[in-house]
């Protein structure tokens, strides 16, 4: 994101990523307040986020101060923003807007001033909380805070959909992203009720997450079923390096429900502690799995039940049972994308519109999960899933699902990996960042790896460039056999040479991204404290947001 400086109140020159940066520490300022006055504190940043948001995205200004006090934008500044492709081509009205928001901005910095809000030290957040409700500024405030929205509101309604969403989505992800505890997303949650209802209901989604992280060791979700009740009972043979069949799961005095079982061998020299992990594993998991508001753009399928087999030589299995969708065919299985791109003809396959529109959600559900706090470990085309229409039997492009999770878990340090993700699948291996494929045949010079978010959009980086090229990363490396290079460089000359042409350069911008992006700061630092590791796994985050799912919103929009 482009940073642009402005003034609020008497805080001197603030850029949009301090201030965003700062969101974590304003937010986490706020358990010093009781619940009323921390949601209008967090009301207030919302607010502060939506208005340099917009100042950087739509105004355009990239290094030139906006003093809130006049709100008088340098000379040098108006070419880039008079040339912007934007709705907004009047100087004098948009002044005259920011202006208003300034004189609001002001008069609030003056109130949380006068009222000890502002101040770092508990003491004068307490005497904040007292003095607030003693003499009324709360209410001055809260009209302050009304007035402040209403003029975000009229700045986004000037610019189109597209963007509006977009704005939204990254104060969303950077909200979401900075918040750690569940005092802090409950204070999201409450701030967000009636304004911003979409932040609040995932941010009560997160909070359900970490009720379930922090329970007790074997404590049970009661959602483990015995094999008895399933039918079939045992994992099916692998096929295309998944385990995957339609089955059912009986219900005493009721019908058996028709679920989507996927099952994951777990390996065969786990020890009495690996057990005991990947069981509590499991069973959080699944209560994630099963939870019932999940955010839309997960894109994974609700959870029934699971189970735990017995597998040969003392192998421990699992079975994860979801239902299918509610619009498909509950008989048969979904075609994977992986079966997608290697089967269908030509008039079978999706338009580029739709391929634009897959890549785009398969994107932002990766994003949803990791602004969640957990890492999928297992991305690639046979985890992406598409469903018959139970009416006309076609397969709807629209609505990829996400699969697979069954080796997910937690991105926290204390949660160790005790696999390999999908490691032992075959044509896996393609879609694994080249360290986490030297990490996992241990030719590596760094040892076991700890697995990364980048490792997921690696991954990632791999399936949108099959979406790009309709062919499955396989036949790309078959077609470059002989050339010298990796795996790696053969990708991703690939999606630099033919995805312009295939699908635009905007598209190819998004794919070598995630084919290139960077080591996780908190894996590269050692020593960071935990105000620092939060920082960074946030930054880290937006910038997915921005580079790869705003770039691709973009290509879908775009036709």
């Amino acid at each position: 994101m482009e940073v642009v400086a402005f003034v609020i109140g008497t805080s001197g020159l603030i850029s949009v990523a301090e201030v965003c940066l700062a969101i974590a520490r304003a937010i986490d300022g706020t358990r010093a307040f009781k619940e009323e006055s921390a949601s209008l504190y967090a009301m207030y940043n919302f607010e502060q986020v939506r208005l340099a948001l917009w100042i950087a995205h739509v105004v355009g200004v990239t290094d030139s101060p906006i003093d809130i006090d006049t709100l008088q934008i340098e000379e040098r500044s108006l070419p880039a923003m008079l040339t912007r492709e934007s709705p907004i081509n009047l100087h004098a009205p948009l002044h005259g807007a920011l202006t208003e928001v300034a004189r609001i901005l002001k008069k609030i910095n003056n109130l949380l001033d006068k009222y000890g809000a502002n101040e770092a030290s508990v003491s004068r957040r307490i005497l904040f909380q007292t003095r607030i409700f003693k003499e009324g500024g709360k209410d001055e405030i809260k009209e302050l805070l009304g007035q402040l929205k209403n003029w975000n509101d009229s700045l986004n309604g000037v610019v189109e959909s597209r963007m509006r969403r977009h704005l939204l989505s990254n104060m969303h992800v950077r909200l979401l992203s900075a918040a750690q505890t569940d005092r802090e997303l409950e204070v999201i949650q409450g701030a967000a009720q009636g304004t911003h209802p979409s932040l609040g209901d995932e941010a009560a989604f997160r909070r359900q997450i970490l009720g379930i992280e922090s329970r007790r060791e074997g404590e049970p979700s009661g959602l483990m079923v015995s094999s008895g009740a399933l039918s079939p009972s045992l994992p099916p043979p692998i096929k295309n390096g998944t385990l995957r069949a339609m089955g059912t799961i009986a219900r005493p005095g009721k019908r058996s429900i028709r679920v989507l079982q996927e099952w994951k061998h777990g390996q065969i020299n786990w020890g009495d502690l690996e057990r005991t992990i990947a069981t509590d594993r499991a069973d959080r998991l699944a209560s994630v799995l099963r939870l019932e508001h999940k955010p839309p753009k997960l894109r994974c399928l609700d959870l029934v039940a699971y189970t735990m087999t017995d597998g040969p030589r003392g192998r421990l299995d699992f079975g994860y049972f979801y239902h299918p969708p509610p619009f498909a065919n509950g008989m048969t299985l979904p075609l994977t994308l992986q079966a997608a791109l290697a089967t269908l003809s030509e008039r079978r396959r999706p338009t580029l519109t739709q391929r634009f529109g897959m890549a785009a959600a398969l994107a932002e559900s990766l994003l949803a999960f990791h602004t969640a706090s957990w890492l999928h470990k297992a991305v690639w085309s046979a985890n992406i899933l598409f469903f018959a229409d139970a009416h006309t039997e076609m397969l709807d492009f629209r609505q990829p699902f996400v699969a697979g999770f069954e080796f997910a878990r937690p991105d926290t340090v204390r949660d160790l990996t005790i696999d390999r993700s999908a490691g032992g699948a075959v044509g896996f291996e393609a879609y694994c960042h080249p360290e986490l494929v030297a990490s996992l045949t241990g030719d590596g010079d760094r040892g076991r790896r700890r697995y990364q978010r980048r490792f997921d959009i690696y991954g990632l980086g791999v399936v949108l460039l099959e979406i790009g090229c309709w062919m499955t990363a396989a036949t790309i490396l078959q077609s470059r056999q002989g050339m010298d290079g990796s795996s790696h460089d053969h990708l991703y000359e690939t999606a630099r040479e033919a995805l312009p042409s295939r699908a635009g350069t905007k598209y190819k911008q998004a794919v070598c991204a995630c084919l290139d992006w960077e080591e996780d700061e908190n894996e590269a630092e050692d020593g960071l404290g935990a105000d620092e590791l939060r920082a960074q796994r946030q930054r880290q985050i937006e910038k997915f947001a921005n580079n790869v799912v705003a770039v691709l919103r973009d290509c879908h929009c775009s036709l």
